[in-house]
């Protein structure tokens, strides 16, 4: 084997891994029940089982506000704003001052330990907070 085919081998295999942490080979229910596992055990404590923004948490944390989570879609012209919550999670975009120590720092707390800010560890958790983003789509009132 040749060296040109050894390198052509390693990329392959790089991209083939991104490609499964990117586009996972699972159904959007497997997903959609990943995201509501994650959504209950890391964002209902503040926002609620329901997403309605009274979790249990607030009962020990003063001053948390946080807010309803059914009604994003509602509030900002009927389209949900993937983005928006997308970032809002992450945390480490567009932080506003230092408002933002009410909620933790996803992006920085999902990063796997002893392999943080790696690619591959990059690439999951944004596999793993799209997927709490596609959750959160789907407790949108009507």
């Amino acid at each position: 084997m040749s060296l040109r085919q050894i390198h052509w081998g390693k990329a392959a295999m790089a991209a083939l891994v991104a490609m499964s942490v990117s586009f996972p080979a699972m159904s959007f229910a497997a997903s959609s029940d990943a995201g509501k596992k994650d959504y209950l055990e890391n964002c209902a404590p503040c926002h609620g089982a329901d997403g309605k923004g009274k979790g249990q948490a607030l009962y020990v944390i003063p001053n948390v506000k946080p807010p309803d989570l059914t009604v994003l879609s509602r509030n900002n012209g009927g389209v949900f704003p993937t983005q928006r919550v997308y970032n809002s999670i992450d945390g480490r975009n567009g932080i506003p001052s230092h408002e933002r120590f009410d909620m933790p720092f996803w992006g920085t707390t999902f990063q796997r330990e002893g392999k943080e800010f790696t690619p591959a560890s990059d690439a999951e958790v944004k596999a793993r907070i799209m997927k709490i983003v596609d959750y959160i789509k789907t407790i949108q009132q009507k």
